[in-house]
């Protein structure tokens, strides 16, 4: 079973992480829109995060695979933190485009906490395991706006600057309290090449039975984040 410290750590982790995405998320369109018009614009924002997401999930949880569990971790909130500072401190169109992806490309922490769950508990408790993985998910996602709209009263900066000191802070956390759960003997050789999300989403689809849920949770999300990147027209 995971240590204590290693537990809060994941489960901090996880949070931070959608803390930070319910933070700066629902404020985009304003990020956005005070550096360029249209609804077109904050969408194709939205879909680049998610793009990121895509890619850099698969690479980060196969890296994690080769390297260990801990530095990806670790990694992942440093690269969050740069992310939603840049965002925060953003003056130009381009700089909030690097911020957004940067952010999408280090959004790997979940998958990777998953996986350090498995590594570490036996198969009896792995489900609650993984179920407080999932439980600080929604958590985040829950506090995230809430907090974000509390902070953009203050500044439309201190929402991004906020999350950008949360995931630093876990990250330094991280160092101090986490232990490697891969061992040497365990770690896959796979070339980094292979680490596309093409090639697993082949392999899942395969599994049998999982294509449907794959289909319910891409309309879920796409009917979701179609409502959260929509930017009201001024009356």
């Amino acid at each position: 079973m995971c240590r204590p410290a290693a537990t809060t750590f994941l489960f901090v982790t996880v949070f931070v992480d959608m803390l930070g995405y319910g933070l700066v998320v629902p404020l985009l369109p304003f990020y956005a829109g005070g550096l360029a018009n249209g609804a077109v614009l904050v969408g194709a924002l939205g879909s680049l995060y998610a793009t990121m997401q895509f890619f850099g999930g698969p690479f980060l949880a196969g890296l994690s695979d080769r390297v260990g569990r801990r530095p990806v971790l670790v990694v992942c909130l440093l690269g969050a933190s740069l992310a939603y500072a840049l965002l925060g401190l953003a003056g130009t169109l381009s700089l909030v485009v690097v911020a957004v992806a940067l952010a999408g490309a280090a959004g790997g922490t979940q998958a990777t906490a998953q996986a350090f769950i498995a590594d570490s508990t036996p198969p009896e408790d792995r489900a609650r395991g993984l179920g407080l993985v999932g439980a600080a998910f929604g958590l985040g996602l829950m506090a995230g706006p809430l907090f974000g709209g509390l902070l953009s009263l203050h500044s439309l900066h201190a929402p991004a600057l906020a999350a950008s000191g949360l995931a630093l802070l876990n990250a330094a956390f991280g160092l101090f309290v986490l232990p490697e759960s891969l061992p040497e003997g365990r770690r896959s050789r796979t070339p980094l090449l292979r680490l596309d999300p093409f090639s697993g989403l082949v392999r899942t689809v395969r599994m049998g039975g999982t294509g449907p849920l794959l289909l319910a949770v891409f309309l879920l999300n796409l009917s979701f984040t179609g409502f959260l990147y929509h930017k009201p027209a001024r009356g």
